[in-house]
């Protein structure tokens, strides 16, 4: 989930209902024991997206506070009312004491108002609700190691981000166009976000015109009075509850793959189809398969995250139908049926090991459908973004960072992705992919240390990679490589000697010496470099004329060309956060290292356009044809920004001369001619417009 946003604890009122409002509803569950009533609101119900994460700083040292315990267990029937964006719900907890218990301490939505908690005994339990923080205390301590349960009645009122865990995303939402819950939204009392896996059953009331979907074996629906009910059970331990609803039309892909599609995406039901169930035969061949191969893809609204994926279901938004198929995305969020749900960090310092390898198995996958080129185009764009933030934290102290913000992004996603990549190169593909298929083999429902993964890399190896993993994950701090280079004659051709040199004192990495040749393939060699000099010696058969070190980004490293892409790379961070001025900082840094980049021109000319500083803006697209143009899309976009410029200020012939420029490149890079011909059509006015970004 790539949303830049914070944890933030904010305490809101919540709406109240009166009794008239709800109807009783017989408790479900496999418990036995467990029958009594729950208050269902009569309206419409919601559609639950139960997602993992990991604990911000602050509510980690909250739950920390208190004795511990490990949850085994949710027995939960909710009802959700879209025509007043109400949930309301009761869940019984199941848990067994670490410690001997006085006091429990769960995440809860701040948005949702407790009504009642009881013991095992059916005896009130005391309890206090702060923000995000739910405190419950008991008058006879638990017993460590006795299990236990407790049942929590709440309700409350999800309609906007307002009181989200995560400021300003909207991670929970009912209403009537399609209804939501996500896990980061604390939508139910949560002990350690992503790290305590459970199993549950989850009794989910909506309208009877609405489907359900969710993780687990479906019971009938049930009539209810004003919906129906259905039960979805899931029995292993992992991060079940994962329910979204709404009107959709079931449409099966290839397998045990089913679509649930809004009306202006059914159509993409078969491609997206197709494609899943590629992603899942992939990732089975080289993970292991799941014991249940089931895939539900549903589509949900595009105010909360891109995507999310629980057991057996993957949640896209709507930005993330496409044609062609976004494959990268689908792949990225089908790859978290393995790691995630089958296999699951154990503390928040080991989280690469969810969206690190999750990010780099869509790689793969890139690396299967498109080949070698966009494997390595896709690996130098991973690369950069690790670099935006690297030196903020080793990637064994994420817990230090807050999720949802561009260093947790960079550091966690992004760096242990090119962890991945980087253990792959030095063990090679046949060890590492034996790592990947003894962590699901060896963990599955569990939970993994960083610790236990190097084991795994070293049996699987039979190398010693403790180096390996002090450098990469323990530590900050990449090499910055410099080449040296002399070209000899040889009877059979040529012959390069050269020397890499870099910095660090203790690393330690295989590096990929390439040598370009006229009229052959580059020569490609493997140099073991351990400290900070390396020599090299590649024959080739026709002149060499140029020497490259790490082609392919197998190593986060910095050279010359990454400076200018990571300087880059932190502007754009700045344009998604909306901090336009500090980007266009971040963009003249550039221009310091490479006044002539066209692209560090274009942005500035693109985020003043933004502000309606339009002089200051023509003045940078104008620079931007002046310099380097590259990319190459740059002088496209240059003529229509120009363009949009002077129908904004009033002057049709000038823009339409900059739009007829446009056609002239015969460039179409992100729709860029069809907005050409639109605006030469009509005008452009930022009222009625809808930009598009390249």
């Amino acid at each position: 989930m790539a949303e830049s946003c914070r944890r933030r604890t904010r305490l809101h009122q919540l709406h109240n209902h009166s009794d008239a409002d709800f109807q009783a509803v017989t408790w479900v569950g496999k418990d036995t024991n467990l029958k009594g009533k729950i208050a269902i609101p009569r309206l419409r119900v919601i559609a639950l997206i139960l997602v993992l994460s990991a604990a911000s700083v602050s509510r980690a040292q909250a739950q920390a506070s208190v004795a511990r315990f490990e949850v085994t267990n949710y027995l939960i029937h909710v009802g959700l009312y879209p025509a007043t964006h109400t949930i309301v719900a009761k869940a019984r907890i199941n848990f067994t004491p670490v410690t001997d218990l006085s006091a429990m301490s769960f995440n809860l939505n701040s948005n949702l108002k407790v009504k009642t908690v009881t013991d095992a005994a059916g005896q009130p339990v005391s309890f206090h609700q702060d923000g995000l923080t739910l405190v419950l205390s008991f008058s006879t301590p638990l017993a460590s190691t006795k299990p236990s349960f407790v049942t929590v009645e709440y309700s409350g009122t999800l309609g906007t981000a307002d009181g989200s865990p995560v400021e300003g995303l909207k991670l929970a939402y009912i209403g009537p166009e399609g209804s939501y819950l996500l896990y980061p939204a604390d939508w139910f009392p949560v002990n350690g976000d992503g790290l305590n896996r459970f199993s549950a059953a989850i009794a989910v009331t909506v309208p009877s015109d609405e489907t359900v979907i969710a993780s687990g074996k479906a019971s009938a629906p049930a009539p209810e009075a004003g919906g129906l009910t259905t039960t979805y059970e899931y029995d292993n331990a992992s991060f079940p509850g994962t329910v979204i609803a709404g009107k959709y039309t079931a449409q099966h892909g290839p397998g045990d793959i089913t679509l649930y599609l809004k009306p202006a995406h059914e159509k993409l039901a078969a491609a997206y189809g197709e494609s899943a169930g590629k992603i899942m035969a992939f990732y089975s061949d080289k993970f292991g398969p799941l014991a249940d191969g089931r895939l539900a893809i549903a589509e949900i609204d595009d105010d909360t995250v891109g995507g999310y994926s629980a057991p057996g279901v993957v949640a896209l938004a709507s930005r993330g139908f496409s044609t062609p198929v976004n494959y990268k995305l689908l792949a990225h969020e089908i790859s978290h049926q393995w790691w995630r749900c089958l296999v699951s960090p154990a503390t928040p310092d080991d989280a690469f090991l969810d969206e690190g390898l999750a990010t780099y198995s869509a790689a793969m996958y890139v690396q299967q459908e498109a080949g070698e080129s966009a494997f390595e185009d896709t690996m130098h764009e991973v690369e950069i973004n690790s670099l935006t933030h690297e030196e903020v934290a080793p990637i064994a102290q994420a817990g230090r960072l807050h999720e949802y913000t561009p260093e947790y992004q960079s550091i966690v996603f992004q760096k242990g992705a090119m962890v991945f990549h980087m253990l792959r190169w030095v063990i090679g593909d046949d060890a590492f992919v034996k790592t990947l298929r003894a962590l699901t083999q060896q963990y599955v429902g569990k939970s993994v240390t960083t610790s236990d993964f190097e084991k795994l890399a070293e049996k699987s190896s039979g190398q010693n990679l403790r180096y390996f993993f002090a450098q990469w994950v323990d530590s900050t701090g990449v090499p910055q490589f410099k080449r040296t280079w002399a070209v000899y004659r040889t009877q059979k051709g040529y012959q390069v000697i050269g020397k890499i040199t870099q910095d660090l004192d203790i690393f330690r990495m295989p590096v990929e010496v390439r040598v370009y040749t006229e009229g052959r393939r580059p020569a490609n060699e493997r140099v073991d470099m351990v400290g900070t000099t390396a020599d090299f010696t590649i024959n080739t058969v026709t002149r060499p004329t140029r020497v490259a070190v790490d082609p392919a980004s197998r190593i986060l490293k910095y050279d010359d060309r990454i400076k200018v892409d990571v300087e880059m790379a932190k502007g754009d961070q700045l344009v998604q956060e909306q901090a336009y001025l500090e980007a266009v900082e971040q963009y003249r840094k550039v221009l310091e290292i490479n006044k002539n980049s066209s692209l560090a021109h274009y942005r500035i000319g693109e985020t003043l356009f933004k502000l309606h500083n339009y002089n200051a803006a023509a003045e940078e697209l104008r620079a931007t044809l002046a310099g380097d143009l590259q990319p190459k899309w740059v002088e496209v976009w240059s003529h229509l920004l120009l363009g949009k410029i002077f129908d904004s200020t009033g002057q049709r012939d000038r823009a339409l001369n900059e739009y007829q420029r446009a056609l002239h490149t015969n460039d179409n890079t992100q729709g860029a001619l069809d907005e050409a011909t639109k605006y030469i059509q009509k005008p452009y006015s930022e009222d009625t417009s809808h930009q598009v970004g390249t």
